[in-house]
């Protein structure tokens, strides 16, 4: 369930995983108030979620948004985006057709080429620990049904309920298969009686810091999504941030829900939509408008 938060009134490439750093980057930084913006501003990169931020409330994109993309690229400034979706449901990104077409997806699980449909880099689940959290979560929490993203494929175990428009492989397969398949690099947790954030409460204290668990479902659907450990969007961009000398005070943030809170929290200058969860709220981060309204695009306008 979501909330509308009050608007503030002010205004607040290729990605190159082999030139990053060995060093793991942090991105478990506290939420911080940044500072005011110097005249004339303007980030070296800008990072977007897509649904319920970039794109339309009907899964499109706005002419406005796809007009503040080209003109921000011709500006000099970068854009990636961040999303949870899996590389089979990024067909919106590739109908832009921007010079830079790789995406940080899976929440961080996976960097992928959209144009050349090339998985640049991966971060799977180790499948005795898939095996051992999907056990444990089934035992704690009756009901619950599973499914893996591996790739361009959905392994979709017993009574899970497909949603969206299936792209991609999907196979159904029996519990012991499921948790025993290889590469896969997000678990998904259903639970129809529940809502994301009771699930969420019931699944942590089980899963602990086996999986990074968060969510992003905006209808209020109970569906988890699980990472391999310290797997997020922030820590697939802060890699390759360091690779590229970008620093986070560089980087502008737009996000929505709780996949997107390492991301925010990580990035010098956050920002969230208005109809964010309220679990955001604590992040500092500037207030816009709707993605009805094309505010991500508006929001990038203002520092061409």
């Amino acid at each position: 369930m979501t909330s509308r938060l009050e608007p503030a009134t002010g205004r607040e490439g290729e990605l190159d995983p082999e030139g990053a750093t060995d060093r793991q980057p942090d991105t478990s930084a506290s939420p911080r108030t940044p500072a005011p913006e110097p005249e004339g501003w303007r980030p070296r990169l800008v990072v977007s979620d897509l649904d319920g931020t970039f794109l339309s409330p009907d899964g499109t994109v706005s002419d406005l948004n796809r007009q503040a993309v080209a003109d921000a690229l011709a500006a000099g400034i970068e854009v990636v985006f961040a999303t949870g979706r899996p590389i089979r449901w990024l067909q919106v990104v590739a109908d832009l057709g921007l010079p830079n077409s790789v995406v940080v997806a899976s929440n961080g699980a996976m960097l992928y080429d959209v144009a050349r449909d090339e998985v640049l880099s991966s971060s799977p689940i180790e499948p005795e620990v898939l095996a051992a959290v999907v056990r444990d979560i089934a035992e704690a929490v009756p009901g619950s049904r599973f499914a893996t993203e591996q790739g361009a494929t959905f392994n979709v175990g017993e009574g899970y309920h497909l949603r969206g428009d299936g792209a991609g492989d999907v196979r159904r397969l029996p519990a012991a298969e499921l948790v025993a398949v290889p590469g896969a690099v997000k678990l998904l947790v259903q639970q129809p009686d529940l809502d994301p954030d009771e699930l969420s409460a019931r699944v942590r204290p089980v899963v602990g810091e086996r999986l990074t668990v968060t969510h992003s479902a905006a209808d209020g659907t109970g569906l988890l999504e699980l990472s391999a450990p310290g797997v997020t969007k922030a820590s697939a961009l802060a890699h390759w941030c360091a690779g590229r000398g970008i620093t986070p005070d560089e980087v502008a943030a737009f996000g929505d829900m709780p996949n997107d809170r390492a991301m925010l929290s990580w990035a010098g200058r956050p920002h969230v939509m208005a109809e964010a969860h309220p679990s955001l709220s604590d992040l500092r981060a500037t207030v816009i408008g709707s993605n009805a309204d094309s505010a991500v695009g508006r929001t990038l306008r203002g520092w061409l």
